[in-house]
Order: C-alpha cells, then sequence, then structure tokens
C-alpha cells in the first residue's frame, strides 16, 4: 500500500488552484478548505489496494471484526469520476455494517460498459475481469458471505453494472443502477445466465444519459423503460409489470415472479444525479438488495467464520460489564435446535448483562456441514468467543447442548475461564437415559441418513416442518406470563424459526439427529470438571410423556425421570451450584420461566 505524503498534496492541490485562477501569489495563499481537502485526499488512500496496476479502495465498517462474515458490494464512478468521489457521494458504509464496501478506480475515463465502442474498449482494457480478480482478492483476505455479492454505479458506472448483469451475472445476488439507461449495443447482445435481481434509479429529465434513450450512430441508448423491460424478460420474468406511485414524484416499476424482481425507479423531472426527488439513494438500494438476500440478518445478529462454515451469533447487552453470558440451544421434542429458543430470556438477561446466543453450523443461516453435531459445535464455540474477545463467561446451555458445554469445558477451559454453568433440562448422561436418547426416531435417522437427505432436498419433509413449527409457536404464545410479553422478539424468533423450514435448516436437523448418538458416547466418556460451578434446571416435562405411554413403555420413562432428578442434583451438589426443580412445567424453560433462569445466573455470579 502506497502511503501519500499530506505536504504535497497541499502542495500540488495549491498549484492546481493557481494554475486554474491564472494567479501569481505564494504558495502558501490558498483556498481556505484546501488542509481539508488534502487530509481527505490522503485519508482515503489508507483503503487502497493494488492488483497489478489496478487500483480499488475498501472501506470496512467502524466496528469491523476480522473474523465476522461480511456481504461485499461494489460500487462503481461515472465518467472522468474516481473511487474517492463514489465514496464520498454514496457513503454506503455509513448506512450498513454488515457490508465490506469496494469502490474500484477505472484505467482510464470510462470503464468498459460493453458497448465495444468507448477508449476502454480500443485499449483492451477488461474490466469484467478486473472484477474478477477484486472479488477474488477480497476473499482471499476476507470473510465473505457465498451468494452475497452486489454491485452499483453511477452514471457510465452504472453502465458498467449492466454489462456485469449481462456477462456475470452468476456472481452477483442484485445489481442496481443509478442514472443511465442502456446502450443499444448492450441491449442486443446481452444474455443473463443466471436471474439476478435488478434495480434501475433514473430521472426522467437527464439531459446526460437521457431517461427516454437516444439515437446515435456509434452509441445510442434505449430507454430506460426499455431497458427494465429487456431485463425482466432475460430474468425469466413473463408476468405484466405493477406500477405504483411512491411519493408525487418517484414511480415504481416492478416486474416480479416467484423468486426475482426487476425494478424501475422513475423520478419525476430529476436530473443526472445520484440523489433524486429527496430520495436516499444509497439507502434505498440496501434495502433493495436486503429483500433480495438469503441472508436476513435481525437487528444484533452476525456470523462468524469458524472450523465449519459460518455461525449465526447474536450479541445484546453489549455495554454491559462482568464477564459474558453465553447461550447455547438443544432439541425440543421435535428436534428443533436454535437461538429462536432464547428469543425471550436474550433480551431479558441483555438489561444487566452482556448476552451472546451462537448457533451450531447450518442451524439459522449457517452452511450445511455434514459433522453438524454438539461434538462438532465445540471448536466452532471456541473460535467465535475468541473472536468477540470473551475470555470470561457463564455457560447456559437448554436441553442436550450440555453435551457441548461438558466438552467445551474439558477442552478449553484453561483458555477461557468458565466462572459457572446452568444446564437446563440436560441430557442425563447414564446408561438407562442414553438408550432411550438413541432410540427410535434417532436410530431410524442414524441408520437411513444418506436415503433421508434426498428426500429433504425434494421438499417432501417441509409440509410436515411447517405444521411442527407453526405448533410450537401456538405452544408458546401460551407459555409466556403476561408481564413479560412485551420482552418477547416474536420478529427474531419468527426470522429464525423460518431457517427451519429451508432446506439447509431440514437438512441440518436430520444431520444432527443421525450425529446425535456418536455425540452421546463421546461425553459419556468424558470427566465433569467439579471446579466450575453447575446449577441445573430441571422440569416435569416428563411427566407428560409418562401420562400418554403405554405400560411397557411407561417403566423406561419414569426411570428415566427419576435417575435424571437425582442425577441432575448430584451435579449441583458436586460442584457447589443448585438444583431447581419445576413442577407441572413444561420443556421450553426458557419460554415459560425465564425469571427463574435469571435468578439462577445472579446467584451464581454472586458466589
Amino acid at each position: 500500500m502506497t502511503k501519500i505524503n499530506t505536504q504535497l498534496v497541499k502542495t500540488l492541490l495549491s498549484l492546481a488552484v493557481c494554475s486554474l485562477m491564472a494567479c501569481n501569489s505564494n504558495i502558501n495563499d490558498k483556498p481556505e478548505n484546501l488542509d481539508k481537502i488534502a487530509e481527505q485526499v490522503a485519508g482515503f488512500d489508507k483503503y487502497k489496494h493494488s492488483i497489478g496496476d489496478r487500483e480499488y479502495y475498501l472501506v470496512k465498517p467502524n466496528n469491523y471484526n476480522a473474523n465476522k462474515a461480511y456481504k461485499l458490494l461494489l460500487a462503481f464512478h461515472g465518467s472522468k469520476g474516481t473511487a474517492s468521489e463514489m465514496r464520498n457521494m454514496a457513503k454506503f458504509e455509513q448506512y450498513d455494517d454488515n457490508y465490506l464496501i469496494v469502490y474500484p478506480q477505472s484505467k482510464v475515463e470510462e470503464w468498459n460498459e460493453g458497448c465495444d465502442c468507448n477508449k476502454p474498449n480500443r485499449l483492451g482494457i477488461d474490466d469484467l475481469d478486473f472484477v474478477n480478480q477484486i472479488i477474488d482478492d477480497v476473499k482471499l483476505n476476507y470473510h465473505i458471505l457465498d451468494d452475497e455479492i452486489y454491485s452499483t454505479g453511477f452514471s457510465q458506472g452504472a453502465l458498467f453494472t449492466q454489462n456485469l448483469l449481462c456477462n456475470s451475472s452468476e456472481k452477483f445476488k442484485a445489481v442496481a443502477s443509478v442514472a443511465a439507461p442502456m446502450s443499444v449495443q448492450l441491449s442486443e447482445v446481452c444474455n443473463i445466465s443466471e436471474p439476478t435481481d435488478y434495480l434501475l434509479i433514473h430521472g426522467t429529465k437527464d439531459n446526460v444519459l437521457p431517461y427516454k434513450g437516444q439515437k446515435h450512430s456509434n452509441w445510442g441508448l434505449i430507454s430506460s423503460p426499455d431497458a427494465t423491460s429487456l431485463i425482466a424478460q432475460l430474468n425469466q420474468i413473463n408476468t405484466e409489470p405493477s406500477v405504483n406511485n411512491l411519493t408525487d414524484n418517484l414511480v415504481l416499476t416492478e416486474y416480479k415472479n416467484e423468486t426475482h424482481r426487476t425494478q424501475l425507479l422513475t423520478a419525476q423531472n430529476a436530473g443526472h444525479s445520484w440523489f433524486v426527488n429527496n430520495l436516499d439513494t444509497s439507502k434505498y438500494i440496501l434495502k433493495f438488495f436486503q429483500q433480495s438476500s438469503n441472508i436476513k440478518l435481525p437487528k444484533n445478529s452476525f456470523m462468524i467464520k469458524t472450523p465449519s462454515g459460518f455461525n449465526h451469533v447474536r450479541a445484546m447487552g453489549l455495554n454491559n460489564d462482568g464477564p459474558a453470558i453465553v447461550l447455547i440451544s438443544g432439541f425440543n421434542k421435535n428436534f428443533h435446535s436454535d437461538s429462536a429458543w432464547y428469543a425471550l430470556l436474550q433480551p431479558l438477561l441483555a438489561e444487566n448483562y452482556r448476552v451472546y446466543s451462537i448457533d451450531r453450523a447450518g442451524n439459522a443461516w449457517g452452511d450445511y456441514n455434514d459433522q453438524a453435531s454438539y461434538r462438532y459445535f465445540v471448536d466452532d464455540l471456541h473460535t467465535v468467543l475468541k473472536s468477540l474477545n470473551e475470555d470470561e463467561i457463564s455457560l447456559v446451555s437448554f436441553a442436550s447442548s450440555n453435551i457441548t458445554a461438558q466438552l467445551f469445558q474439558d477442552k478449553y477451559a484453561s483458555d477461557i475461564k468458565i466462572n459457572n454453568m446452568v444446564w437446563i433440562d440436560p441430557d442425563i448422561l447414564l446408561p438407562h437415559s442414553i438408550a432411550l436418547y438413541k432410540g427410535y426416531p434417532v436410530d431410524w435417522y442414524e441408520e437411513f441418513i444418506i436415503d433421508i437427505l434426498p428426500y429433504v432436498e425434494e421438499d417432501y419433509f417441509t409440509e410436515r416442518s411447517t405444521e411442527k413449527v407453526a405448533a410450537e409457536t401456538l405452544e408458546i404464545k401460551d407459555m409466556i406470563a403476561e408481564d413479560l410479553q412485551d420482552k418477547m422478539d416474536w420478529d427474531f424468533y419468527h426470522t429464525i424459526t423460518s431457517q427451519r423450514l429451508t432446506i439447509t435448516g431440514q437438512k441440518i436437523r436430520a444431520t444432527e439427529i443421525a450425529n446425535y448418538p456418536t455425540d452421546l458416547d463421546t461425553v459419556s466418556n468424558i470427566a465433569l470438571n467439579l471446579d466450575i460451578p453447575i446449577t441445573v434446571i430441571d422440569s416435569d416435562f416428563e411427566q407428560a410423556d409418562i401420562n400418554n405411554a403405554d405400560q411397557e413403555d411407561k417403566a423406561n420413562l419414569i426411570k428415566w425421570q427419576q435417575e435424571g432428578s437425582q442425577w441432575s442434583k448430584d451435579i449441583a451438589e458436586q460442584t457447589g451450584g443448585q438444583y431447581i426443580e419445576l413442577t407441572n412445567s413444561k420443556h421450553l424453560v426458557p419460554f415459560e420461566n425465564p425469571e427463574v433462569i435469571k435468578q439462577a445466573i445472579a446467584h451464581l455470579l454472586a458466589q
């Protein structure tokens, strides 16, 4: 990276100003804002990256985390413009901290926009390959979410984004163009290999790149409405467009099918500008991209790169002092297991503590991994906590995630201080209970997982999974106490549970069930660290199964319940924690009794 001498910049700027003003004054007689301009120019240089003789500028969010996974947005300047000017105009990084923003610099005055008619074309400048190199270079040095790359441009840069759409659509999730229709030449050869969401924003009084197009022997333009209609067809959208007046002077024309959108936002009487009719263009584009995204991360959520790929993390109460509270989740009766189970507890705890809920591989927005399991999560959990700079925690596990908790303390207690643990309805790690956990349907998934996964991919289980999630939601609504209703984050809950219904979510569920017996075998061979206080919260959810069981199964279930209660009491006593028994209660304790969990944590931290 080349450093710019700020004083040299000031000198060159002064000379340039003097030349433009035909002045003969001393070089120190300069405009009052020259220092500020020089600092801005020199400051932007810190973002510069080089690929051969080409340059691009990468701007990170203020809270950049080297282990966090980001979306990537490339923003292209107009004719005779610069990357710095594009950044100063768009300022995307000020709107969303989930993106890395790249502002590329053209090699000559313009981009090779695909018309085969301008200077970069005559010089043989391959800007399409330059973009490929940028993406590869960024991916080499940063964690970029797969299938979450976007591009936008202004004016001639907008024409170039259309060239990207026509020749590299498979690389982009969505593309947006501002203040440009489409060249006749590109419109005649455009071929979108993969349907890609597209947005065009254009003013009807643009006299540089006219909204209605222009006839020219070398460089004609089709109109923006015609360009939008053509791109919609190439995006395999065959429906009639809808037209809506967003404001008195902003009209949205949208072509849409079940999977993709092509939009034209017409700014009535607006000229050749990034900002049209009081529209916050950058914000509008990012909103469009968010609607196209496969990863619609809710507030407080982000993805962290781990050995398994990417893991979802939700962070709340970050201004609170003291050790962090870490929430990990286990199975409910339908074997659903993710941070949705903490949609009430986490906001409640965040009133007093710094709280993270962390999902295993493949859950929420994580990538599918055929090793996904409680034991595989151990290394991921360590990576996440180190990336968050958390080296002292209280670990809260719900249901069978106490498998991860025990394996984690065995492997990493010397690196990350575990002050205490709260186990909520943990798996009972005794032979009789383990045998029950390994029974149907777990043994069926373990034996037939190779055969099951193709059916999952063909949506065979989606309807059944949808019904189960809907039933769970109704059950949870009835559990939550009236005075805690306002604490429940239903938006977060629904966003996470909707991921259970994706193909990846269903595959992960099946895979984790199949890997569960090995999890149980692994943890049963690990000695418990008695130096870490463990409080066990023990509901009597088993009673419902006992009441509904036939005589043969009833005896096994009663033994499971009884040995589980005794085992839990023993663990709490041996480690110096509490044993908290809940009667007439359900398994989803984080919804029905979150205050009990909060009190248990407070008790442990007070010791």
